[in-house]
């Protein structure tokens, strides 16, 4: 409801408003209205917003959805459990509950659901100690996504790590100046490091990474000093800056959009060497033969080539797959066993995998395979398949509108877009904006089965529909496909003259 409220800014609701766009009835439409208004009162302090049936207006109301989501995230019992277990060196369940008038059997059904989604990202909740178990790297990769998307910037959520000091230390240890948001999102995982260690749980290891950037060079230089962390042996502290170190350069510089940053990667790796590299060059390497003329070589993409090697490095360190916001979303759109990109990675890794240096991959060819292929979607234009549905723009060539609709169409991945020197009835679908181009009857006969009109305005229905559009023609080539497989046992048999 507030979500509704707010988009409208300035916009007076009534309650029938309300209950149609919520489509709920009057009375629970009311009753929720009435709840909402309690919750801010809370949120406020005691302060009543008055209002009446009447007038509803969001900016009324005062209130960012961001805010009250935290607020109501803060009143479950199954943040309270979860946010005591992370911020407490010795939980213990049965204080829990006494302090919480719950039973034990009632907690452990209600944190169910969470514990089985850590469980299968490999962290266990114990139903017995509270305490969180597994790999403490993918422990603190799940705590910082959580308790960032939680409190998203409202607030500071550690009690015994104040944000003054995280933020001391992250001006101390880089001298690279972050954009505000990603500023707080390295506050945010400081503080959680911070927070394990002061719990009792610093890091124990980080081998793998040390194999790859081996002896004292760029990233593996110390961040963090004894005086930050008093209490640590130098053991942990040679680990706790080996894992920032990881974070620093494997986690948080990998972006569509980097800095000069990614180059000291490349350029690092290409001169070492090792399994990393070199399974990042053989997958350009092979995959050359398939890209298009008319698109720019992805060999030369030294950010994309950068971050294919950053991911392979997070697959070795993990052991795995690394947890990140994305796994909160739904899966991508495209579906990894269906994208022209992804049979060419499966055909890539088919062909490697007898090869005994890429030996320690091999338990996470599934996690690599699919944070690959999700990398390289934006590029699958770039790849000549059969399977890319073929576009042709009889629209203008200029403006705002026909400049998102290009956008639009790149990001969809397995669209490419012929040149304009093309014929457009070679395309699948003719995009045009044009109703009823009568004028251009000497020019070009349009096949009217393959022409899909195009109004340009911002009208988010129309992006829908052309997606699936497209969509329902690039899923008929994999059918079409599966016809021709299983059709060919026949045409073989029938051609050697095999009755059977």
């Amino acid at each position: 409801m507030l979500e509704v409220i707010n988009r409208e800014k300035g916009r007076s609701f009534t309650i029938n408003d309300l209950a149609q766009l919520l489509e709920m009835s009057y009375a629970k439409t009311y009753n929720t209205f009435q709840s909402l208004l309690e919750d801010i009162e809370q949120i406020n302090h005691g302060h009543r917003i008055s209002h009446t049936v009447a007038t509803i207006n969001g900016n009324d109301l005062g209130i960012p959805v961001d805010a009250y989501r935290l607020f109501l995230l803060k009143r479950s019992v199954e943040f309270q459990v979860f946010d005591y277990t992370v911020q407490t060196a010795h939980p213990n369940l049965e204080a829990f509950c006494a302090k919480h008038f719950i039973s034990k059997s009632t907690l452990l059904r209600k944190i169910g659901p969470l514990r089985h989604f850590f469980e299968s990202f490999g962290v266990n909740w114990s139903t017995t100690t509270l305490q969180l178990r597994g790999d403490e790297k993918q422990i603190r990769f799940v705590l910082n996504v959580i308790y960032w998307v939680s409190f998203h910037g409202q607030e500071w959520p550690f009690r015994h790590v104040k944000m003054y000091d995280v933020v001391q230390m992250r001006r101390a240890l880089s001298t690279r100046k972050f954009d505000p948001v990603t500023a707080l999102q390295l506050d945010m995982f400081l503080g959680v490091c911070r927070m394990r260690i002061a719990t009792g749980y610093p890091m124990s290891a980080m081998t793998t990474y040390e194999k790859i950037f081996p002896g004292n060079n760029y990233f593996t230089a110390q961040l963090i000093t004894q005086d930050m962390f008093p209490t640590l042996d130098g053991h942990s502290l040679h680990n706790e800056n080996l894992f920032l170190q990881f974070y620093f350069h494997i986690v948080l510089s990998s972006r569509e959009m980097a800095d000069s940053s990614f180059s000291e990667l490349y350029f690092y790796l290409e001169k070492v060497g090792g399994i990393a590299w070199e399974f990042t060059r053989k997958f350009f390497n092979f995959l050359r033969p398939y890209q298009r003329q008319d698109e720019p070589s992805l060999n030369e993409n030294h950010l994309l080539v950068a971050n294919f090697a950053r991911a392979v490095v997070s697959a070795l360190v993990m052991e795995g797959h690394r947890f990140d916001a994305d796994d909160f979303q739904p899966s991508y759109f495209l579906r990894d066993d269906n994208s022209a990109m992804s049979k060419l990675m499966y055909q890539y890794f088919d062909q490697e995998t007898d090869n005994p240096e890429f030996t320690p991959l091999r338990p996470f060819r599934s996690e690599l395979h699919h944070n690959l292929v999700l990398l390289l979607a934006p590029y699958l234009q770039a790849v000549k398949t059969k399977e890319n549905v073929d576009v042709y723009l009889l629209t203008e060539r200029s403006g705002f509108y026909s400049r998102v609709l290009e956008i639009f169409l790149h990001d969809l991945g397995f669209v490419h877009v012929l040149p304009e020197t093309a014929e457009p009835n070679d395309a699948d679908v003719i995009i045009t904006s044009l109703a009823n181009p009568v004028l251009l009857g000497d020019e070009i006969k349009l096949d009217p089965t393959k022409v899909f009109v195009w109004y340009a305005d911002e009208n988010s229905k129309q992006y829908y529909e052309l997606y699936v559009r497209l969509r329902n023609q690039y899923t008929s080539r994999f059918i079409d496909q599966e016809r021709e497989i299983e059709e060919e046992p026949d045409d073989i048999a029938n051609a050697s003259g095999n009755p059977e």
